[in-house]
């Protein structure tokens, strides 16, 4: 790995100057930079190759309007300072870019954020309770805390009641799947039969379950005030009608459309403090869906607005009700605008894509031998998918493909609906006329890798340029059951990292739970890349392990080319938005078993500290700030 020495600088100055005309004309042009960092190990992932090397490690960086302005030797950036320039003296802390997660949801985390609700949300608008603990303990305590919560509520206020299911919960819990079972609607009816009220699990681990219940008077609520196009999807709102079980898109439904649709200044809140609390966590870019709600995209466009965006968000268009990909793809002026918009916005919010989520199923027979009364992992024997030819996805789709737009892949299970996008792809883009150099250039995308990509889909994959966004999660819980259920040979298709890099294929990060709600962060998710350790404490698919190296730059480099901001984004080189992490450890150095407990102690967004915990502010002389610190969660500690 490349290190700085005296007569070694990165700089490369818009301007076009070098080093060697000296700072003074630097400084003429430019004028002094606003903040100096230094005494550091900075790691600028300047190499956005598919070895370990990470490019330049710098001890100082000088930073000005919120881009990296240079880095190099504590002496030669010292030498830039003027008399209004910040030196922070980071006494050998070591120094990452801010991550960038390519799929993430924060607008369904905040609304079950205990501290975020209590603070922004009043009881007269919807009363909150959260519990937390083994699952049994949660279920026991259910009845309790739902009376309690409908004896502080006034008639007609919303309720919402969730349980939270911990890293550490197994999906085999049976207490996990509790709706219409351990809890029925008649229970919720007799309890709460004036207050429409919401039950729901959210947990930390992706295959745990997220149901969710309605009483009847939550579902009267939702079909009178729900968004007419998701009520035409809704044909389940019958069943539901009897048993008050709902699937996960009708509450990220309601949260926003229904209970905040007259009041988006308490909806803006809560993502702006959920965005802080994720720079805590060390994420300072991600990407997700906008879902076709009103208000979730009017929130962060007002946050954006209001320069109080402490993340930046790469949106696409997706998760659709079944009548807008009918309807609205008929409309050429919106495919073209879809297919021409990538890349289009501000600094902090830009469009990347257009997508859906895919359907769960694989094309692997489960073993004959597997355990007899357990849930498979993943739906086997093949099946339709989502992205099924002649359907209202693909035909949409499709469109937007042939007219030289992108595909952003997301909630991707198994391998059938890889195929559909795949055959989608290269099928659209032959009729549209683009030759391979435009197909690539596209960057088409797919995200979660569960149960994919297979060995014969990585060729095709590498093909058409596609950057590929990966849920290390499914390592960490799901690898035991895919070998019970499917055998040795279906490991490598687990967020299979190492295939891809051999390959010479991109692959990001995907954040994809409420992180807020646990002790973890950003760097717990790496390290299940790097030993691919699962829940159980095996170790599975060792092949696919990859390095420390190359897992930051599954967090930086990498993704920056997904959200399609490799200018601007990924590595900390001159030029550059100043994203970036200061830790308590050395992420380079610390044993492999550490990686997961390395805490981020700052986090500075376009050169602001949008993040920083106590101990390192008393140190620096300045005031602990961001949602995770203010708001009581462990980085309060810290």
């Amino acid at each position: 790995m490349k290190k700085t020495s005296g007569s070694v600088l990165v700089m490369v100055l818009c301007s076009g100057l070098a080093w060697a005309q000296g700072e003074q004309k630097i400084l003429a042009k430019l004028g002094s930079p606003q903040t100096i960092v230094y005494n550091a190990k900075i790691v600028t992932v300047e190499d956005a190759s598919f070895s370990s090397n990470l490019g330049t490690i710098a001890q100082a960086m000088a930073i000005r309007d919120g881009k990296v302005l240079a880095a190099g030797s504590n002496d030669e950036i010292r030498a830039l300072a003027g008399p209004q320039t910040r030196l922070t003296d980071l006494k050998g802390r070591t120094v990452v870019p801010g991550f960038i997660a390519v799929h993430n949801h924060p607008q369904d985390w905040a609304p079950v954020v205990p501290q975020i609700m209590q603070k922004v949300v009043p009881e007269s608008l919807m009363v909150n309770r959260f519990l937390t603990g083994p699952p049994r303990e949660q279920i026991e305590k259910f009845p309790q805390v739902l009376d309690e919560a409908v004896k502080a509520a006034r008639p007609g206020v919303w309720i919402q009641i969730v349980f939270f299911w911990d890293i550490t919960v197994s999906p085999e819990d049976p207490y996990i799947r509790w709706a219409g079972t351990r809890i029925t609607k008649e229970q919720l009816d007799r309890a709460a039969p004036n207050h429409p009220l919401l039950v729901r699990s959210r947990p930390a681990i992706l295959a745990q379950d997220i149901s969710g219940m309605f009483n009847q008077k939550a579902i009267d609520v939702f079909r009178k005030e729900g968004p007419p196009d998701f009520m035409k999807d809704y044909d389940q709102l019958a069943r539901e009608e009897k048993t008050g079980v709902l699937g996960g898109l009708i509450y990220r439904t309601l949260i926003p459309e229904v209970i905040f649709k007259n009041h988006l200044d308490l909806y803006t809140e809560m993502m702006r403090l959920d965005l802080s609390w994720w720079a805590g966590l060390g994420q300072t870019t991600f990407g997700t869906f906008l879902y076709h709600y009103p208000n979730v995209l009017k929130a962060f466009r007002l946050l954006d607005r209001r320069g109080q965006m402490d993340n930046r968000l790469a949106w696409g268009w997706g998760e659709l009700p079944q009548a807008a990909w009918e309807r609205d793809f008929e409309d050429p002026f919106l495919v073209a605008d879809l297919a021409t918009r990538e890349g289009t916005g501000t600094d902090y919010m830009w469009y990347m894509g257009t997508g859906e989520v895919g359907g769960p199923c694989t094309s692997m027979e489960p073993l004959p031998s597997r355990p007899k009364g357990t849930r498979l992992v993943l739906p086997g024997g093949g099946c339709e998918g989502e992205y099924h030819p002649g359907g209202a996805v693909w035909n949409a789709l499709y469109k937007v493909v042939k007219e030289g737009g992108r595909v952003i892949g997301s909630h991707q299970w198994g391998d059938v609906d890889i195929n559909n996008i795949l055959n989608l792809i290269e099928q659209a883009s032959k009729e549209g006329g683009l030759t391979p150099e435009e197909i690539r250039a596209r960057r088409h995308t797919a995200d979660h890798m569960q149960g994919w990509p297979w060995p014969d889909q990585i060729p095709r994959i590498k093909e058409l340029g596609m950057i590929l966004g990966g849920t290390n999660l499914f390592i960490f819980q799901d690898s035991p059951r895919w070998l019970r259920d499917y055998g040795e040979k279906a490991l490598d298709m687990v967020v299979p990292r190492r295939s891809l890099v051999e390959a010479g294929i991109m692959s990001g990060i995907e954040l994809d739970k409420p992180y807020e709600v646990t002790d973890k962060n950003v760097f717990t998710y790496l390290s299940w890349s790097i030993h691919r350790r699962a829940q159980d404490g095996k170790v599975y698919a060792p092949r696919q392990r990859i390095s420390r190296e190359v897992a930051l730059k599954t967090a930086t480099i990498w993704p920056a080319h997904y959200v399609l901001k490799e200018d601007v984004l990924g590595s900390l080189e001159p030029g550059k938005f100043a994203d970036f992490l200061v830790l308590d450890k050395d992420y380079l150095r610390v044993p492999e078993d550490e990686i997961a407990n390395v805490r981020v102690l700052m986090t500075v967004v376009g050169g602001k500290v949008v993040h920083l915990v106590p101990s390192l502010a008393k140190e620096l002389g300045m005031q602990p700030t961001g949602a995770a610190v203010e708001l009581g969660g462990p980085a309060a500690k810290y």
